[in-house]
């Protein structure tokens, strides 16, 4: 591959955008990336090698040639790092939906002896009608919404028993 015709490669974008958003502070990702400590191997920060690796390695590689219908992702294997080891070519809907699992934690809502269970902060302000930014923070600070009475806790703090609730 000649060094004057990457940029019309067409994993191009996909690569720049990989490297941007892992080291470019001013990057609009920046903040989801860098910043956590996300990296792109060594041998990736070559865009030759990158190409190599996706066209004769990566397992489904050649799907990123098909634009926006496929994702390089790093998190189902590894988490912080790009690399051949660590990344899988997925659907954007299987990516969505791993991403939103794992931000979703659950919680519990307790209230005298009631206690209800929520797949997430969101479902629970959306149940209960308190603001999501309330909920975070009753959950850290482990105080009680003055005006509901409910204490939240993750599950993970809880060993649910009997008396939960699935909402």
């Amino acid at each position: 591959m000649k060094d004057l015709n990457k940029k019309d490669h067409p994993l191009y974008r996909r690569w720049k955008n990989m490297i941007d958003k892992c080291y470019k502070e001013k990057h609009k990702r920046y903040k989801f990336y860098g910043a956590k400590g996300v990296r792109v191997d060594e041998r990736w920060h070559d865009f030759k090698n990158f190409v190599y690796d996706v066209d004769n390695h990566l397992k489904n590689g050649h799907l990123l040639y098909e634009k926006g219908k496929w994702h390089l992702d790093k998190d189902v294997n590894g988490g912080k790092l790009y690399s051949l080891e660590k990344c899988v070519v997925l659907s954007p809907e299987e990516n969505r939906r791993l991403s939103n699992k794992k931000l979703s934690k659950e919680i519990i809502a307790i209230k005298d002896d009631t206690q209800i269970l929520f797949e997430s902060i969101s479902e629970a302000s959306r149940q209960l009608n308190i603001k999501r930014t309330n909920i975070r923070y009753f959950l850290r600070s482990g105080n009680a919404c003055k005006t509901t009475k409910y204490k939240f806790i993750y599950t993970s703090e809880n060993s649910c028993s009997d008396e939960v609730n699935s909402v």
